[in-house]
């Protein structure tokens, strides 16, 4: 070491030519003194602006922090006095793993600041939600977006938002939303519908560069699966058996104030969806051609998928007992105005128990097994140019005979009476 000496204090570099100073201090208290302490001084040249000056009860920490300081001052140069002891320890704790991988300390400042707090991330779960519901605003005005999806959109959002209030977009996770999820205490199909809806919210965030990725995206398969369950995996849809089906229509039939046997024809026979039944007009029905048809144009149509649905023979002899064919197929005055009075009638067929899509769930099943063509019965459904969902969730088990008994079934006798349109 190269010492120097100060009265009864040595003084000495320490590391060797690294210019920091450790000198010994006599301790004193009044008039009295007691032991000695180390000084350590960093010099003005290494830390760039003013010296720096610690003090160490004994000689082995002076010496260690003297070390310390001297490595970092050469690894990072003057910044290193810029940081703090808790900042400089992380730096030390991290730097071999950087090293083990080849990164290096500007390359992971680089990834972090782009990744985890880049411009603009700042934005909090309410603003980009408010963002997307806007967007939803002013597609509903112009008419591209119905107004249940909107509303159900803005719902789920609404819920969301609150669950997350005063959270930063980009530091939601997806364990976060899965917890969130599970406490709603909701069924899988609930759970599978509010997953789309925070997808499409951390969608447009992603897109916006409010966060670097979806923490839906995070979300395992076993998430999902505990949450949404496996749909579609060992499961046969619910189906009607030609009595059944037959029973609702003969109940339709004898309720004309429900209004019904129409959408009722059509979802049994065409496999309409509710909300396509809700929004048809009976300008669509056209019985008379050849072959008869029911028209579900872009405005009607989920997700704008047009078809033309050939309408069976027995089906022409059900829809031509309706005894009002104009206006809508089936009156929507109010939100639940359809599932109400199809409640009523569930209730006077004396069904205790309905699933839903039945009836569509049926005419797939049926029309498969009487034709066996897979894709035109997709075709029908509505479904893309796949008959991947038709055989993943629409179709039972089903005979041919029994196929061919349910779209012979025909009305009564008594209501044979052909009622022909204006």
């Amino acid at each position: 070491m190269a010492h120097q000496s100060t009265g009864d204090f040595r003084a000495w570099i320490y590391p060797k030519k690294s210019g920091i100073r450790i000198q010994g201090v006599l301790n004193t208290h009044g008039a009295g003194s007691f032991g000695v302490s180390y000084l350590v001084t960093i010099p003005a040249r290494l830390t760039g602006r003013l010296r720096e000056r610690r003090q160490f009860k004994d000689r082995e920490a002076a010496e260690k922090w003297a070390s310390d300081t001297f490595s970092g001052y050469r690894k990072l140069g003057e910044g290193f006095f810029a940081l703090s002891d808790e900042e400089r320890r992380e730096i030390a704790a991290n730097l071999p793993s950087l090293r083990k991988h080849g990164v290096s300390i500007t390359e992971a400042v680089q990834f972090a600041v782009k990744h985890l707090r880049p411009e603009g991330r700042t934005k909090t779960v309410r603003e980009v939600v408010k963002e997307l519901v806007e967007s939803k605003a002013q597609r509903f005005e112009r008419g591209d977006l119905r107004e249940r999806s909107y509303r159900d959109f803005r719902l789920r959002a609404e819920r969301f938002t609150a669950a997350f209030e005063g959270r930063i977009a980009s530091e939601v996770s997806g364990q976060e939303i899965k917890i969130w999820l599970t406490g709603l205490r909701l069924g899988s199909r609930s759970n599978q519908n509010y997953l789309a809806v925070v997808g499409e919210v951390f969608k447009l965030a992603t897109q916006r560069r409010y966060v670097a990725f979806s923490p839906v995206d995070e979300l395992t398969d076993t998430d999902r699966k505990e949450l949404c369950g496996t749909v579609g995996e060992g499961k046969e849809p619910s189906i009607l058996t030609p009595t059944e089906a037959e029973k609702l229509l003969t109940t339709a039939l004898s309720h004309p104030e429900l209004e019904l046997l129409g959408a009722v024809v059509l979802a049994l026979f065409c496999g309409l969806r509710t909300e396509e039944l809700k929004r048809l007009d009976w300008g669509a029905v056209k019985i008379t051609e050849s072959p008869p048809v029911v028209t579900i144009g872009a405005k009607i149509a989920k997700k704008r998928r047009i078809r033309n649905v050939e309408i069976p023979v027995n089906a022409v002899r059900w829809l031509s007992l309706v005894g009002e064919r104009k206006g809508p197929v089936s009156k929507n005055e109010h939100f639940n105005d359809h599932q109400k009075r199809f409640k009523k009638l569930l209730t006077a067929a004396g069904f205790e128990a309905w699933e839903p899509n039945a009836m569509r769930h049926s005419f797939g099943s049926y029309h498969y097994a009487l034709h066996g063509n897979p894709l035109e019965t997709s075709r029908l459904l509505g479904h893309r140019s796949s008959d991947q969902v038709l055989f993943d969730h629409y179709r039972a088990l089903a005979t041919k005979p029994v196929g061919k008994a349910y779209f012979d079934i025909t009305p009564p006798a008594r209501a044979a009476k052909v009622v022909k349109f204006a």
